[in-house]
């Protein structure tokens, strides 16, 4: 028996140690990456794209995610600081929050997938609503469709309060027991995996068969149409890998969350039930790459990320290159400017005689 209990004080320690190790990686990611994101999707050869609009705003979300939600989960798994097991109201809003801005990201992924897709189309009409227009219109739209869909946890996330091993009373934020309980975790499967996950590879695949049809129709272009096309490719690249990297992230969690439902009114043992909490916390903190990493994939597969995110570090560092020389010269401008004033008052005090 001490033999069991031995190995779930090793598989508890071991979680907790991967899930600060992942979190760190994650907001250390994250925090320089996202930021990037959003000087480079404002450049002038970007921000003209309708998918860069998806990009920007998904790299928003994205930046709560990593600098509220990140910090809040290390701090809750690590150290034991956690407000949503004593207060109702923090309960319910931190997973509200949690849920919905992580979703959010995923979607405007999948309609910037919808975006290339009308783009490369044949048909007139189809192509129209690849414009910024429609973007500005569907980002708020679809944001508020997501919050409405995860309003539930604002009524139906409780704190439940049990003995633990040394016989203290402890609260638990947890969604009510019952039906909602196995429904939440389907509901966070569809919604923010699977889901967009499937529509994302569909519209991928339906946009490089357009894509082919149209390089047969129009084997070669010139001119800035060719440009054009260029970037097109380069920002279809850029969205495979960043829906690659949500499909391998939050795919695996979801389908932990699912067995956990299905297997929630079954009688573990308390090896068992410690070695499901370790892939439950590991898989959960591995879906923050999803948010944390896109900067990186979009510099390996982009070429117009690369070029612009190369001149904003070439204008830095020249930058520092010129502030000594500039400073040098604005010492002897002011030397000079000192020495004419010294020979203009000594002209003044002792005027040349005639």
């Amino acid at each position: 028996m001490s033999s069991i209990n031995d190995v779930i004080v090793q598989i508890n320690s071991a979680a907790t140690t991967t899930i600060l190790v992942l979190g760190f990686t994650n907001f250390i990611l994250g925090a320089i990456g996202l930021v990037f994101n959003l000087i480079i999707f404002t450049r002038p050869s970007l921000n003209r794209e309708p998918c860069s609009v998806y990009f920007f705003w998904s790299t928003c979300f994205s930046l709560f995610v990593v600098y509220i939600i990140v910090p809040l989960r290390i701090l809750s798994n690590n150290f034991n600081i956690d407000m949503t097991n004593s207060n109702l109201g923090i309960c319910k809003i931190e997973n509200f929050a949690n849920y919905s801005s992580r979703a959010i990201p995923c979607w405007l992924i999948l309609l910037a997938c919808l975006d290339r897709y009308f783009h490369s189309s044949s048909n007139v009409n189809i192509r129209r609503l690849s414009s910024l227009k429609v973007a500005r219109w569907s980002i708020p739209i679809l944001s508020l469709i997501i919050m409405i869909l995860y309003s539930h946890m604002l009524v139906y996330y409780e704190i439940y309060y049990t003995t633990n091993q040394s016989g203290n009373i402890i609260g638990t934020c947890s969604p009510q027991k019952g039906i909602y309980r196995a429904f939440i975790g389907f509901w966070y499967m569809i919604l923010y995996s699977l889901c967009p996950s499937l529509l994302m590879l569909l519209f991928g695949l339906l946009t490089l068969n357009n894509v082919r049809q149209h390089r047969r129709v129009v084997p070669t272009i010139s001119g800035n149409n060719q440009i054009l096309r260029r970037t097109d490719n380069q920002l279809l690249r850029m969205l495979i890998a960043q829906v690659l990297v949500i499909m391998i992230a939050t795919l695996p969690y979801s389908i932990n969350q699912l067995y956990s439902s299905f297997t929630a009114n079954i009688t573990k043992s308390t090896l068992r039930i410690a070695q499901e909490s370790f892939a439950t916390r590991v898989l959960g903190s591995m879906t923050s790459f999803a948010h944390t990493t896109s900067f990186y994939f979009y510099t390996l597969t982009g070429t117009i990320f690369r070029k612009e995110f190369h001149k904003i570090i070439q204008r830095c560092f020249h930058k520092n290159q010129n502030r000594e020389p500039s400073l040098h010269r604005e010492t002897n401008a002011i030397g000079n400017i000192h020495s004419n004033r010294k020979l203009l008052i000594s002209h003044i005090n002792y005027p040349s005689k005639q």
